[in-house]
């Protein structure tokens, strides 16, 4: 008899054990800091909003999102028009497309339009690029670390999404 109750009691014990490793949900890692985040917001806001929307969730049309694209200068009015539709740079869709890249793939991808002269953005430099990336994972559901992003963060986009 007492062989069958420690029997009972250990299974209890390592049921027990799996319904709270069950439970516990995992944290995707946090790459990058508020701060960061906060002065990518600040930057895209001045840069990168004027045309894929200040919520960062892009344009269907020239008629859609905020800004108006009646308030935007002309070679940015005249762009938004002539392609139709402006992608958006968080949310759903977004990951959808850029989901599975790195963070580094990503942020170089945003160099690229950065460095762009035909946009004639004001200040860009590589750490505005860093903290842009930064903002648009927050917007798509990264939470801000300790952590400092940089153009080598290796871990998957989506693993960063919560």
């Amino acid at each position: 008899m007492r062989t069958v109750n420690t029997r009972t009691i250990l299974l209890a014990i390592l049921c027990s054990g799996f319904v709270i490793l069950a439970a516990q949900e995992s944290t995707p890692p946090r790459v990058f800091t508020a701060a960061q985040a906060e002065a990518g917001r600040v930057a895209y806001e001045n840069a990168c909003g004027k045309c894929h929307a200040y919520n960062a969730l892009g344009r269907a049309s020239a008629e859609e999102g905020l800004p108006p694209v009646d308030s935007l200068p002309a070679f940015y009015q005249e762009f938004i028009r002539k392609t139709g539709h402006v992608p958006p740079l968080a949310g759903k869709v977004f990951l959808s497309r850029w989901g599975q890249k790195t963070v580094a793939e990503l942020i170089a991808r945003f160099q690229v339009t950065a460095g762009d002269k035909f946009f004639q953005f004001q200040g860009m430099n590589e750490d505005t690029t860093v903290n842009i990336t930064a903002y648009m994972l927050q917007v798509s559901g990264a939470k801000a670390g300790t952590q400092e992003l940089t153009r080598s963060t290796s871990d998957i986009v989506n693993s960063l999404v919560q």
